[in-house]
């Protein structure tokens, strides 16, 4: 996980716990677990946009190169 260590991870932990307290640590948690989900529900729906305006512009692409054969015949 990002190159961190069960150590690293365990003095990120204790460090938390000092500077922010046994009470408001589910709270942050909890936050940044959200901010988590969020973030990667905004990245799957400009997925799914840019998916979709990439087929648009092809079809239209596609369309535009059929009228230019047709009309060239």
């Amino acid at each position: 996980m990002f190159g961190i260590g069960w150590q690293e991870l365990l003095v990120i932990f204790i460090v938390l716990l000092i500077f922010v307290g046994p009470k408001k640590l589910p709270q942050i948690a909890k936050s940044i677990s959200k901010a988590i989900r969020e973030f990667a529900r905004a990245k799957e729906e400009v997925k799914r946009n840019l998916s979709k305006q990439l087929s648009i512009d092809e079809d239209s692409y596609l369309e535009i190169k059929e009228e230019e054969k047709e009309n060239q015949d």
